[in-house]
């Protein structure tokens, strides 16, 4: 079975609430001025795994009910997703998402930037409309913290001293929070106990850091029809990403070379470059390793909560996260 066909079967269970999500945004995303249209209609498209807004129903569903609230909680995290898209790709100069054309390799730069603050808006006016005020709380801190993580792997582009430990730290902030917010806002509006709740962020936490090494991975190795997005993007905008920073740590006599490479980047050198005169796959293999790691520890975080059908499909997105190709 393709990884895809597996992340369907997995997502099975909350088919019905992710259909309802993606109809009401489909509302929600009507602009109030009718030139806005096409870029809403474009960015829409960019709505792909939907893992963030499972999670929420997921979680929500192992404690009992999907509530209303559980609804509004989906809607806000798959908008700040998809404004953060947005945004990335403006940062890393991407042409392609979705396989389609970006919204700044049609528009330019201005129109993406403030696109994706309008989608910020639109997702926090959702999250204060709840009469508790934890799905704000959360995704706030959550947003507050990717763009701490995001500045600071912008502020180290080309430096050649990243390790392990502040690369791990930056995807902590720039992507796993919001994997942590969406589980812990999902057993939240469940009634699940503290404890329960530090258990599901910890699963969330974790969970994404595999996520995004693994994407990191693709960036290198990936087939761009198959993932769907530019890739070598990392390479060329001299990020460091873990498959890096494991090749430089062990490119021993020619390590001047591959640090030349890194500190003099060109937009699209990727993998096929890179193979010709370093053992890439050696690195990607070491990342890869790492990535399960954190599913496993991801794992074990859902021992701590209740059996059934949902823990099941959750434990089943974080082995899906090993073998996804896009």
């Amino acid at each position: 079975m393709s990884s895809t066909a597996a992340l369907q079967d997995i997502l099975e269970l909350v088919r019905p609430e992710l259909s309802r999500m993606d109809q009401e945004l489909v509302e929600d995303l009507r602009p109030g001025d009718p030139s806005l249209g096409p870029l809403l209609e474009h960015v829409a498209g960019y709505r792909g795994k939907q893992l963030r807004p499972a999670l929420v129903f997921l979680t929500g569903k192992m404690f009992g009910e999907v509530a209303e609230a559980h609804y509004t909680c989906a809607k806000v995290v798959e908008l700040i997703h998809t404004a953060t898209l947005v945004h990335d790709d403006i940062l890393d100069g991407a042409v392609v998402r979705r396989s389609e054309a970006t919204v700044n390799e049609l528009y330019g730069n201005e129109v993406p930037v403030l696109l994706g603050d309008y989608i910020y808006a639109l997702a926090f006016h959702m999250a204060v409309s709840l009469d508790d005020p934890t799905c704000a709380r959360m995704f706030s801190a959550a947003v507050r913290v990717v763009c701490q993580g995001e500045i600071t792997q912008c502020l180290h582009r080309g430096d050649t001293d990243w390790n392990e430990e502040r690369y791990l730290q930056v995807i902590s902030e720039k992507t796993a929070s919001l994997y942590g917010a969406a589980c812990r806002v999902g057993g939240h509006y469940a009634d699940a106990s503290e404890p329960q709740l530090q258990a599901l962020w910890s699963f969330g936490e974790q969970l994404g850091i595999a996520f995004q090494i693994i994407d990191d991975c693709l960036d290198l190795t990936g087939e761009e029809s198959v993932v769907g997005k530019s890739l070598g993007t990392d390479l060329g905008l001299g990020k460091l990403t873990l498959p890096m920073i494991h090749l430089i740590g062990n490119s021993g006599d020619r390590r001047e070379r591959l640090l030349q490479m890194i500190t003099d980047p060109q937009p699209g050198r990727g993998f096929e470059e890179l193979r010709q005169e370093f053992d890439v796959e050696a690195s990607v293999a070491y990342a890869m390793g790492r990535g399960r790691e954190f599913v496993e520890g991801a794992v074990r975080a859902l021992a701590e909560l209740p059996e059934g059908s949902a823990r099941d499909a959750i434990g089943g997105l974080a082995e899906y996260v090993l073998r996804r190709h896009y």
